[in-house]
């Protein structure tokens, strides 16, 4: 069973989860605290030391968040940094190869042209591009 299956199940078919194995609940443990801290920091805190029973805190996890979402919530599904990242540059038609060596060959620290690139992102996507086409040429 994979992660994803457990959720589902968990939220959407109690049922079923009372059927879960032990095995189960231990192996996506780690996981699924840290999916839940995300929303419930204090609780996912508390139920990360060493030598915590890992299939209780499962099931508690069930019961706990069971009373509040019928089906699983959103904030479950975070994109992961590659993902974003390949979002970014579609929207900016610009790859990262091209922003490490604008920033390599200007001087400039990646996080700050990273950052203009937020605040400004017309104005330095039309000087990413000129960039671009300076060094094709």
């Amino acid at each position: 069973m994979e992660l994803f299956d457990l959720t589902k199940i968990m939220f959407e078919n109690p049922g079923e989860y009372s059927n879960v194995n032990p095995g189960e609940k231990r192996k996506h443990f780690f996981m699924l605290n840290r999916r839940f801290a995300i929303n419930f920091p204090l609780q996912a805190h508390a139920l990360q030391h060493v030598g915590v029973d890992e299939v209780g805190v499962v099931d508690f996890w069930q019961r706990f968040l069971r009373k509040q979402y019928n089906k699983t919530p959103f904030w479950m599904f975070v994109k992961g940094t590659k993902k974003s990242q390949e979002e970014k540059e579609k929207k900016l038609n610009i790859k990262e190869a091209t922003i490490k060596q604008f920033a390599s060959t200007y001087g400039y620290d990646l996080k700050s042209v990273k950052e203009a690139i937020d605040v400004f992102p017309d104005q330095m996507k039309k000087e990413l591009s000129q960039f671009q086409k300076m060094v094709e040429s």
